[in-house]
Formats: C-alpha cells, structure tokens, sequence
C-alpha cells in the first residue's frame, strides 16, 4: 500500500512502516486497545455506527491521502481474522485500524512508527450495511 509510505529517501525503510501501520502488532498496544473497547461499548459511538453511514467501522472501504507524499489509495477495514496487507484489508487492532476507528471523511490522522510521522487525510467512507433475507 504505497499510499502508507511515509516521505522517506529509503523506498524499504518506507515500506517497513507502512507495513507496521496496517499490520496487526502483538501485543496490542494497551492505549488503542483501550479506545476500541470504549469504541464499541460507547452507546453515543453505537447510534452514530447505526445512523451514520459515513463513520468507519469493520466493513468500511476508506480512500486516503499521504499528506506528505500526496499518494493516494483505498484499504478496507475488517476483523482480525479477515485481514490480509497485499489485499488492502487492514485489522481494526493494527496502529492504522484503530486510529481510523469512529473518524469520518475529511478528517485527519496521524501516526508514528519507529520514529517516523504517518499523516493521512480521510477522502471518503464507503459503507455497504449487510441486510440479512428472512423467509416467511
């Protein structure tokens, strides 16, 4: 996900990063792991998850800017279990996941890994609710 890449001289240093963002790290940092249970448990965070479809989530298709690179791709949030780095389907417990967590389009994020700033803009929300058939 070239879009992830902090503005580094070192194109492999660069993609370590990226790479650390949107892996799922062991263990989970306490301070993220912390904001998503208060995510999912907070009940204002549940009606705005319900009644915004514009809020990322699990399931949430997300377009994003480098605003230092001025790169630009989509990734997909999804559970721990979904997740695959080359596919572009990123955990919810990854650095980049969990930042993304609740935020909505135009908004910004900033992470740091190993000592190197990762600024990204949030562009758009796709997200498509499930609606389960029920015969009668």
């Amino acid at each position: 996900m070239y879009f992830c890449y902090p503005k580094q001289l070192n194109r492999t240093f660069a993609s370590v990063i990226a790479a650390l963002a949107c892996q799922q790290l062991l263990p989970v940092n306490a301070l993220a792991l912390s904001r998503i249970v208060h995510f999912i448990a907070d009940n204002r965070c549940q009606n705005r998850l319900n009644n915004d479809s514009s809020c990322i989530r699990a399931g949430s298709s997300v377009e994003l800017k480098n605003l230092d690179t001025h790169e630009q791709g989509w990734l997909q949030l999804v559970y721990p279990d979904q997740a695959c780095y080359r596919r572009q389907r990123i955990s919810v417990l990854s650095p980049l996941g969990s930042a993304l967590l609740g935020k909505t389009a135009a908004s910004d994020i900033q992470l740091s890994l190993l000592g190197q700033p990762l600024r990204l803009h949030i562009l758009s929300v796709i997200y498509v609710k499930q609606r389960t058939i029920r015969n009668h």
